[in-house]
């Protein structure tokens, strides 16, 4: 069955949930969708002030037809489905049951606690960043992707400024001072965004992948790109070079590589620059853990990190329609169906799927926290 076939109207309780991730102004479903939701006759529970942050006052919900409520723990007891945009944090594991399907970005491969939270609550919980029809392509983690990738070489421009603690240098550089060094590694979503924003900036850029189609691709829309195979010596020669490095490795479900080991950044330059958008997933540098929007930027030996997990939340009005874009046809297909149908006659929700009934469904999450793993077809 496809994801907009025809199907069957079951009257749903959907809750969305103020975010409390620091900085995080996204909200899982703007007044807009929320409305073509209580038109079908589902209920729709926001948490007061959910949408504040993206611009959303109280106000413009209830005229979408929703409810409004004072607190996340009232939503999570009455909701059939609870959206969100971030994982929960530590705080809000007592809110997890076995009843309402939580869905949102989960990223368990870089999170034993959250993992290990949901499986002893029974919760069942779908990660935006792993639904797919062929575990290739991956419709709702793309927009997200797409900002990061864009936001890297701005956020990067932005504490290179000597107020900002940098070193007080133009990316793009003069007519006689030449123009930074940016390293992208990975050619995906995220690397190619940066790619086009980092050219725009008149930056001397590099690509590095291991896939000779997606740098093709790149060169072919970017012939002043410098795309190079990613491979251990390639990046050991190279990287060293860089003024700024932005890292978009996604490898779906599992941790990401460390590409860049101790050995490789005790070579690179003096106050280079990372931005590791894959921080989410563990990220690729070794010794570099999350910082926040609050306290974005690290120090590690001779070189300075920024490993933001929620970068997309700076731009909340655009990422959050960006988001309800790609998400609301799985919500929508979820509200009108049920979780047991939706599994079981939708392949890319089922891919989904992380934790059932008190079991872990994700085999890269499995292999990467060295737990069990359940197939999700002798569950259901």
């Amino acid at each position: 069955m496809r994801l907009f076939e025809k199907y069957q109207i079951l009257r749903m309780i959907i809750g969305i949930i103020k975010e409390i991730k620091n900085n995080e102004n996204r909200v899982a479903l703007i007044p807009e969708k929320a409305k073509l939701l209580t038109a079908k006759n589902h209920q729709v529970l926001v948490e007061f002030d959910a949408g504040i942050g993206s611009g959303y006052t109280n106000q413009d919900y209830e005229l979408a037809g929703c409810k409004i409520i004072q607190s996340s723990n009232e939503i999570f007891l009455t909701s059939d489905i609870v959206l969100k945009v971030k994982e929960p944090l530590e705080s809000e594991y007592k809110l997890l049951n076995n009843k309402a399907t939580l869905f949102t970005y989960l990223h368990l491969a870089a999170n034993s606690k959250l993992t290990n939270s949901l499986l002893n609550a029974g919760t069942t919980a779908i990660a935006y960043e792993n639904v797919s029809p062929d575990n290739k392509n991956f419709p709702l983690l793309k927009p997200m992707s797409e900002i990061a990738g864009k936001l890297a070489p701005q956020i990067a421009s932005n504490f290179l400024q000597k107020q900002n603690g940098g070193l007080g240098v133009l990316i793009g550089g003069t007519e006689t001072v030449p123009a930074l060094k940016i390293g992208i590694i990975g050619a995906g979503t995220v690397g190619y965004n940066a790619a086009s924003i980092a050219l725009g900036m008149q930056a001397n850029v590099y690509v590095f992948d291991i896939d000779e189609e997606k740098l093709l691709n790149l060169n072919n829309n970017y012939p002043n790109a410098n795309t190079v195979l990613s491979n251990k010596q390639n990046l050991n020669d190279i990287l060293p070079l860089m003024d700024v490095i932005i890292n978009g490795i996604y490898i779906p479900g599992a941790s990401a590589p460390k590409i860049i080991d101790q050995a490789l950044l005790q070579q690179l330059k003096n106050n280079c620059l990372i931005v590791d958008v894959a921080i989410d997933q563990g990220g690729s540098v070794e010794n570099l853990t999350p910082t926040s929007h609050d306290d974005p930027i690290v120090n590690i030996n001779q070189v300075y990190g920024y490993a933001v997990p929620n970068m997309p939340g700076v731009v909340p009005r655009t990422a959050s329609k960006a988001l309800n874009e790609a998400t609301f046809p799985y919500i929508e297909y979820l509200a009108n169906n049920g979780f047991e149908h939706s599994i079981k006659n939708n392949n890319e929700i089922a891919n989904g799927v992380n934790t059932y009934k008190n079991k872990l469904t994700s085999k890269p999450v499995a292999d990467s926290l060295n737990l069990n793993f359940s197939p999700l077809d002798e569950l259901i």
